[in-house]
């Protein structure tokens, strides 16, 4: 039986990844210290996640760790079959208020993982995910147009991973998540790794403990139901392309089967992940659509826009669908991510809430 460890574990895309390689016969070993919950409070916290994990996977590990205590960790990156990196400290807000943190976390911490690997390791394959935070706000040089209720990008119809990652904002997150992207494609191209990264959009499931800092889509859904003030940071046009995080996870368990390298010979790929066009949607698109799926009138107000922020962004997934003819796509389309939301707060919160328009964004489209 092959094994990986997984960090990050609880988190949404960790946990995801948990279930669909224990689903393909993987033996899992999951790391998480919940540092989440530090971060963002108890709103945040992972630690249900990883117990319900525990409890449903017999044949899988779970332990407390944090990835940068190397006395725990460096045994068990010896005996894996492959590492699949998901631990962060993930809002670009938050960094703002803690970039040593956020440093020690990202960059630190994948450098740390990175370098037990090569150490202790060295020929297994080492999925790192990165985000799209690595360009900064370099979307926002493009010119845009209102069209209904979204901004639209007239000189591309999504990004792909040549956009450039230099000479424009990122907030410390985004710098130090570019730090930790370019160490995995370096430990590839001069340390021989098989190494790569996936630069996400958007990830969203009901896994996720969405907070106002991070988590837009879960964090706006759960405000509606609760009726709660939301505020629309830079406005409400701005476009996001949102992916649900069993497809995160496919996508991984794809390429750790089979890690393939460029053309040179060498790995340390970066691709782009991402809802793409079809699962994008602005902030107004989703108030709407959360309206009309539960009668609720959404109560919200604008402010200033948060520093580095993306106007617009829709992931090209070009390079991957190459690489990986054989990938079936997203499954999970967006009334699918929001029905799910949804009806996980509705439980949650025991809300006497039945949905409405189930099939919303398939009507208007």
């Amino acid at each position: 039986m092959k094994s990986v460890l997984i960090t990050g574990s609880n988190g949404l895309i960790g946990s995801a990844c948990v279930e669909k390689f224990a689903s393909e016969g993987w033996k899992v070993i999951g790391l998480d210290n919940n540092m989440r919950g530090q971060i963002f409070g108890d709103d945040g916290s992972t630690k249900k996640t990883g117990e319900k994990l525990s409890k449903k996977l017999k044949n899988s590990e779970f332990i407390e760790c944090d990835i940068r205590d190397n006395k725990v960790v460096e045994p068990l990156i010896e005996g894996v079959d492959a590492v699949v990196h998901c631990a962060a400290q993930p809002s670009h807000p938050r960094s703002l208020e803690i970039p040593l943190e956020d440093f020690q976390i990202n960059a630190w911490g994948t450098l740390n993982l990175l370098e037990m690997v090569r150490k202790n390791n060295p020929d297994i394959p080492f999925a790192f995910m990165s985000t799209n935070k690595v360009y900064g706000d370099a979307p926002n040089f493009f010119r845009y147009e209102v069209v209904g209720r979204r901004f639209e990008n007239t000189q591309y119809d999504s990004f792909d991973e040549k956009l450039q990652i230099d000479h424009c904002g990122h907030t410390p997150f985004g710098v130090s998540k570019v730090a930790a992207d370019l160490y995995c494609q370096e430990y590839a191209i001069n340390y021989g790794l098989k190494t790569a990264t996936f630069r996400g959009g958007c990830l969203i499931g009901s896994n996720q403990k969405a907070v106002e800092m991070h988590g837009f889509l879960g964090f706006f859904t759960k405000q509606i139901l609760l009726k709660n003030k939301l505020k629309l940071y830079g406005g409400g046009l701005r476009v996001r392309d949102n992916i649900h995080s069993s497809d995160v996870a496919e996508v991984l368990h794809t390429w750790v089967c089979n890690p393939r390298p460029n053309q040179l010979g060498k790995y340390g790929t970066a691709y782009n992940l991402g809802g793409m066009r079809e699962n994008s949607v602005s902030i107004f698109e989703t108030i709407d659509a959360c309206e009309a799926k539960t009668g609720f009138k959404a109560i919200w107000e604008e402010a200033p826009e948060r520093e580095s922020d993306h106007i617009w962004w829709i992931s090209d997934m070009s390079r991957f669908k190459k690489d990986y003819p054989l990938w079936k796509g997203l499954t999970k389309d967006l009334d699918y991510i929001f029905n799910e939301l949804l009806q996980n707060w509705i439980d949650v919160f025991g809300l006497k809430v039945k949905l409405k328009e189930k099939d919303y964004f398939r009507k208007i489209r």
